[in-house]
């Protein structure tokens, strides 16, 4: 590098930053984006999912990113799920309550349901929402907090005639 500056290096740096940054799909990591988002929307399209008050989200692997046997000992409030669940249903993201003003909102991949069960109650996201999810969470910890909603908007319920 004797040859090249130290400012002509910077300058090459800086270029490749804005190279990445710009490239078409780059979206930064949920906590590098502005503000902090206050909860969970999955959203659920053209599958039937059925209530529990124990529902978990999945990885496709099966790895529980929230839900029934997620919490440490001590960490759940039993009232509160007990009276609650959980989860929020919704019927659209907007009418959400429990999500605060700026939930983050991903969409389902799947549903399953637990091991000799014929309900499906887990909702299955990809790798890359779960990995913003547990992201997020870090930095307003609202899934400690259940502030998570499910929405199901089955493909019957969204035709019109």
């Amino acid at each position: 590098m004797r040859g090249i500056g130290r400012n002509a290096v910077r300058v090459l740096v800086v270029a490749l930053v804005a190279i990445v940054v710009a490239a078409p799909g780059f979206a930064p990591r949920a906590s590098a984006q502005p503000g902090a988002y206050t909860g969970l929307v999955i959203v659920v399209r053209t599958i039937h999912l059925d209530r529990s008050i124990s529902p978990a989200v999945l990885t496709p692997a099966g790895e529980v990113v929230y839900g029934r046997g997620w919490w440490k000992p001590g960490q759940l409030n039993d009232d509160f799920a007990e009276h609650y669940g959980i989860v929020e249903y919704a019927l659209s993201p907007e009418s959400a309550s429990r999500v605060g003003p700026r939930p983050l909102v991903v969409f389902a991949i799947g549903v399953s349901g637990p091991v000799l069960s014929n309900f499906k109650t887990d909702v299955v996201v990809s790798d890359e929402d779960a990995l913003r999810i547990r992201d997020a969470n870090t930095r307003r910890r609202f899934l400690q907090q259940m502030r998570v909603a499910f929405v199901n908007q089955p493909m019957a319920r969204r035709l019109t005639y």
